[in-house]
């Protein structure tokens, strides 16, 4: 009984909050972010440079690996798959800080208050995807 009580009153401030949250819709935007990461112009080469890298690792563990024990080699994958990690950030920060910079520009210049990922949006808002991507592209 205390349960249906607690999810009646969660759903009801969910509603309320959702009630109140599209008042305002009309400044929400969203974006698909996979789609931004494809358009952006330095994609194409970031995963030609991670792929590589990958298989440069896989190479260096096969070299390495042999004739150790299992802790070894399971150390040396360690040690290979953050150093992976590691060029992935390298290579993915600076395509998400500009991929950042032309939603601002967007959420600026069609006076938004808010821009949201297309995942959290159910219903309503302004898909800005494509003017986004059109930043990318300058």
């Amino acid at each position: 009984m205390r349960l249906n009580k607690k999810i009646t009153a969660v759903m009801a401030a969910a509603m309320m909050a959702a009630s109140a949250f599209s008042v305002s819709a009309a400044g929400i935007g969203y974006v698909h972010t996979n789609a931004l990461l494809q358009a952006h112009p330095k994609m194409e080469k970031a995963q030609l440079d991670m792929k590589q890298a990958a298989q440069k690792a896989q190479q260096q563990f096969q070299k390495q690996s042999a004739g150790k024990s299992d802790a070894e080699k399971q150390q040396l994958a360690n040690n290979l798959q953050r150093e992976l990690a590691q060029k992935e950030r390298d290579e993915m920060t600076p395509i998400m800080s500009d991929i950042m910079k032309a939603i601002q520009q967007v959420r600026k210049e069609k006076n938004l208050d808010v821009v949201l990922e297309s995942g959290a949006v159910v219903d309503g808002g302004v898909d800005v995807t494509s003017d986004v991507a059109a930043k990318l592209g300058k």
